[in-house]
């Protein structure tokens, strides 16, 4: 009976430790993931404000294969109210509202200067990188950062007018 009573005891612990260690497996494969997820997006966010993303717009969706990782995924998010930006805000409340209403706003003025005379300086830019979780639905990482104007619509008189005293030419 003391015999039969160790064995079982033995195999509750067993059972336990086993599924906590699967559980830490799991948890450091999503941290590893999320980790290169966030570089992922900060070398997206980087290349947006050198301009380097030829055909910006929002909605645009592609993976990290060259980069070397083909299981993660991004979508791009142009302006306040821009479908990625939304994903995650419920329609009801007053960011949905403000965003909206700051799309419209660009949307109207689109290719003209606002009452200064200036095109804006900055824009909204969200990038939501996507990657299989060890278990379970896919997990993201939402990146929103305010990017010079200039490069996100790659208006390079834009970026003459602005940065004109910085020209390559100047600087060699």
């Amino acid at each position: 009976m003391e015999v039969m009573a160790a064995v079982m005891l033995l195999a509750i612990t067993l059972t336990v430790i086993l599924s906590l260690r699967d559980q830490a497996v799991g948890r450091a494969a999503n941290a590893r993931s999320l980790a290169v997820a966030t570089r992922l997006a900060n070398l997206m966010m980087h290349r947006i404000e050198g301009g380097l993303v030829p055909e910006l717009f929002d909605g645009l969706e592609g993976d990290f294969a060259e980069e070397g990782f083909a299981e993660f995924s991004f979508r791009l998010g142009i302006g306040e109210g821009s479908i990625v930006a939304l994903d995650n805000v419920e329609t009801d409340s007053p960011e949905y509202a403000w965003r909206r209403d700051k799309e419209e706003a660009w949307e109207a003025a689109e290719g003209e200067e606002d009452d200064n005379g200036v095109k804006p300086e900055k824009t909204r830019v969200v990038v939501a990188v996507q990657w299989p979780k060890f278990s379970g639905d896919p997990q993201d990482y939402r990146l929103e950062s305010l990017i010079e104007t200039w490069a996100v619509r790659q208006d390079f008189e834009l970026w003459e007018a602005t940065w004109g005293k910085n020209s390559l030419a100047e600087v060699e």
